[in-house]
């Protein structure tokens, strides 16, 4: 980590720096450009920087050092959001523009804690000790929120008003759509550019909350899931959904969201905003959600050939895992309510068979080692609609 700033030898540096010790081992501190400079580019472009920086000196330096390989991410530790905003605008590789020191260093922890589970523990430089691996189990989801809703509030200029928690509130779980009912209570040229621009501040804020939300709550217990994300993270349909996430909010990945985002990018050809298409997702869930991924074969016309090959022959197949997190939940709570006993690893057996095959055809395969009554009274319950049809003819009147 490198900090680049007139007054690094200040107590705020220090006191930032202690704080900062959880995460790296070894932080550089420079007041020159050209020395911080010719150090940046000595390291290895295996190497992954943080570069911390104040707004004059980051206006001179992040123009030279931006298209670095070695450069991860940039933090901008200013006086001056709205003037640094403008120069820092055009650079992807600026996290943020932030006047609060407590604010940079959350922002950072959060930032570390989601690179290292897509890429491993932060590197520092070569040729300095390695950062110690952090615990993206000791990031919660509560400090994601927590970060998001307090940079959507200096976004939209929102810090001395009451009802900023409500606004706040609505926009992450319904999207940016529903900051139209906040109106009167923003100011005009605010409310303007947040509900308009098509990547203005706001919707990146709300983006980078689902990306961080998708990482650290859906993804913590779910390796695979990271990977997925990051395996997708360049193709059009994922910033697609990113998008529409954003803007409409939950509505679109249903009760389960992990199985959601999985089939909405590997079912490409699906555009489930479209309303000509809006339907065939639908169909594809419902299908899913109670025949399990068997069903896919009916879909095949909107996936790719060697993507549907790999699904069908592979074993531990993203698909069969995100099928394993919608169906656990539901067939778990629906043994133990009937009084049906995991021995023999039965619990597990059988949601392998449920999510390959759906829940009648799944749940034959493990009839041998239920109790008969037990068994009927778990027919019984599935005959009801097969537990999700009810559900299915809500998201259809969508």
């Amino acid at each position: 980590m490198i900090w680049l700033d007139d007054n690094v030898n200040d107590k705020g540096f220090q006191d930032a720096k202690q704080k900062l010790d959880s995460i790296t081992s070894h932080l550089e501190k420079f007041q020159d450009v050209t020395q911080c400079q010719k150090y940046i580019e000595e390291q290895s472009q295996y190497d992954r920087l943080v570069i911390i920086v104040n707004g004059r000196l980051g206006e001179v330096i992040v123009p030279s050092i931006h298209g670095l390989q070695q450069i991860k991410s940039i933090y901008v530790y200013c006086m001056d959001i709205k003037r640094n905003k403008q120069w820092t605008c055009k650079y992807e590789k600026v996290k943020a523009v932030i006047v609060e020191i407590d604010e940079l260093i959350s922002l950072i922890m959060t930032d570390h804690n989601i690179l290292q589970a897509e890429d491993g523990p932060l590197s520092t430089t070569s040729a300095t000790a390695r950062a110690g691996a952090g615990k993206l189990d000791n990031f919660t989801d509560e400090d994601v929120l927590k970060l998001a809703k307090n940079e959507i509030i200096r976004v939209l200029k929102l810090e001395a008003y009451e009802i900023k928690d409500t606004i706040v509130n609505d926009l992450l779980e319904n999207g940016r759509q529903s900051l139209s009912k906040y109106e009167e209570d923003l100011l005009p040229d605010i409310y303007a550019a947040a509900i308009n621009e098509k990547d203005g501040d706001l919707m990146k804020s709300l983006k980078k909350y689902l990306e961080q939300k998708w990482i650290v709550k859906y993804g913590s217990s779910n390796q695979w899931f990271i990977k997925f994300l990051k395996e997708y993270k360049d193709s059009v349909n994922y910033n697609s959904i990113l998008n529409r996430t954003a803007e409409y909010g939950n509505k679109y990945l249903k009760d389960c969201p992990i199985l959601s985002i999985v089939l909405q990018l590997l079912f490409e050809g699906i555009d489930v905003k479209c309303p000509n298409e809006r339907n065939v997702f639908n169909d594809l869930w419902c299908a899913i959600t109670n025949d399990g991924l068997k069903c896919i074969e009916d879909f095949s016309n909107y996936m790719n050939e060697n993507v549907m090959l790999e699904l069908k022959n592979t074993k531990e197949s993203v698909l069969i895992q995100a099928l394993r997190e919608y169906y656990r939940p539901k067939l778990f709570e629906l043994f133990k309510r009937i009084q049906i006993l995991d021995h023999d690893n039965l619990y597990d057996l059988a949601l392998n068979n449920v999510a390959e095959y759906g829940w009648l055809q799944g749940l034959q395969a493990v009839k041998q080692k239920i109790i008969p009554k037990y068994f009927k009274e778990l027919l019984a319950n599935i005959s009801q609609g097969k537990l999700d049809l009810v559900e299915c003819l809500v998201y259809l009147s969508f």
